[in-house]
């Protein structure tokens, strides 16, 4: 019966353990999603987010302050409405070639060289 308690002690006593691994795991992993969830708000907080737009009508470089809230903004050089993107994805297949100006990227012919 000794070396059944023993065991039963020993059994107990990991679990113990593992109970106070899995509370500060738990502990652990709430604070790194409190740290993930403030990412963004970290990125753009302060005096904003300086974006570079490369005006894909006239390649006049300038600088915006990043908003998500904006959809297009205005060349300042040739005025043409350049639509903003703030998914990240560069896939280009989503083109609806209603940019002012644009007669749609699928109409683009990759081979040829500019």
């Amino acid at each position: 019966m000794s070396d059944l308690n023993q065991q039963m002690e020993k059994i107990l006593k990991e679990i113990k353990e593992i109970k106070e691994n899995q509370k500060n795991m738990t502990k652990n992993m709430e604070k790194m999603q409190k740290v993930i969830d403030h990412i963004e708000s970290d990125i753009y907080s302060g005096d904003g987010f300086d974006f570079e737009i490369v005006c894909p009508y006239c390649e006049y470089e300038f600088v915006i302050d990043a908003d998500e809230n904006k959809k297009e903004i205005e060349c300042p050089e040739c005025k043409n409405i350049i639509e903003l993107d703030w998914s990240g994805d560069l896939d280009d297949d989503d083109c609806s070639g209603h940019c002012h100006g644009c007669s749609g990227c699928g109409d683009i012919d990759e081979d040829d060289d500019m």
